[in-house]
């Protein structure tokens, strides 16, 4: 293992393990370097940067090198309260019932104390526990240290054939789910980030869009709902990006009602939570809707975590899926109590 203490003192640090891969990797900063990394914040994220990290690229150790060790008890510190979670549920669900909104995503912050933790093992640990997702951590002297494991790409591939993904819905993942249905209230949350993921589209001429049978996929102790979208496009990456970002996923539809009502009723700063993040490798692209994502600062993790209410929403069970969305997380490092 290189000397992570080492490289916290010459600029920027980058860890990260692709999905399906057997390896984490480190970006080695360079000026002009052929790699890119990309943290880009939420839409309404305050006095938060589009971060670009350019580097080169070494490998750091196989996974299973080192399984690492729990890192003891995570004491909350502060966070979002159940019951101002409830009320905002209420009155998304109210606004749906006007008609103003079909869908709008609300999320719960919550901070945590951990013992001390090396960083390498933060970016293994969740790699460990989430294989298909892409783990990362930043370390940078001007947003300090996030980190993240997300299961849904948000572009991916080689210029001009991409990938993107349309997940949503959650429950807990188990035996007893192998033959039971989906809810309606969670298919028709998926239906309206499908839908208007495939209108994002062609909203900016991509072509040849194919969308794959939707399909269970599983992340820790949950599992979503996902279809894959492929799709070839000759815009530029930005114009792409742009209209996917915010999908319903993360946002809700319609995409400016849905906004607007995060920012007037959620009640703290996504930060980095929800924006986008991964690698540009020459033609190569890897970027990432960043969900499940934390900062860390002074041993505390503060952990955002998110659901989407529609008109079908129970308010106690969109709680519950924050406290699971946000057990996920936390769970590879460290052991949290409600």
């Amino acid at each position: 293992m290189r000397d992570i203490r080492k490289a916290l003192t010459q600029g920027p640090l980058v860890l990260f393990h692709r999905p399906g891969t057997s390896v984490l990797e480190r970006l080695v900063p360079a000026e002009n370097g052929p790699v890119r990394f990309r943290m880009h914040p939420w839409e309404g994220a305050n006095q938060h940067m589009d971060l670009i990290v350019e580097g080169t690229l070494e490998d750091i150790g196989p996974l299973d090198s080192e399984t690492g060790n729990r890192l003891g008890e995570a004491t909350t510190v502060e966070g979002t309260a159940r019951q101002d979670h409830l009320e905002r549920v209420g009155l998304a669900l109210e606004t749906i019932a006007e008609g103003a909104l079909e869908k709008v995503v609300l999320s719960s912050r919550l901070s945590v104390r951990v013992d001390a933790i090396e960083l390498d093992a933060i970016v293994r640990q969740q790699a460990l526990a989430h294989p298909n997702s892409f783990s990362w951590l930043l370390h940078h002297k001007d947003v300090g240290t996030w980190f993240g494991s997300s299961p849904e790409p948000l572009v991916e591939g080689r210029r001009p054939h991409f990938r993107t993904a349309c997940l949503a819905g959650t429950r807990i993942a188990g035996p007893a789910n192998t033959e039971s249905p989906w809810t309606q209230k969670d298919q028709h949350e998926q239906q309206l980030v499908t839908d208007a993921v495939v209108s994002a589209l062609e909203s900016v001429k991509c072509e040849d869009i194919q969308l794959s049978q939707r399909e269970t996929v599983r992340y820790g102790p949950l599992e979503h709902l996902r279809t894959l979208v492929d799709f070839s496009a000759t815009c530029g990456l930005e114009d792409i990006m742009a209209a996917l970002h915010p999908t319903p996923a993360v946002g809700g539809t319609p995409r400016k009602a849905a906004l607007d009502f995060i920012s007037r009723h959620e009640g703290h700063d996504r930060a980095y939570y929800t924006g986008w993040v991964g690698l540009e490798e020459e033609h190569n692209v890897q970027y990432f809707v960043n969900l499940r994502c934390a900062r860390l600062e002074n041993n505390i993790i503060t952990a955002f975590a998110g659901g989407g209410i529609t008109a079908g929403s129970d308010p106690d069970d969109e709680w519950q899926e924050t406290r699971n969305k946000l057990r996920s997380l936390l769970d590879p490092i460290a052991h949290w109590s409600e």
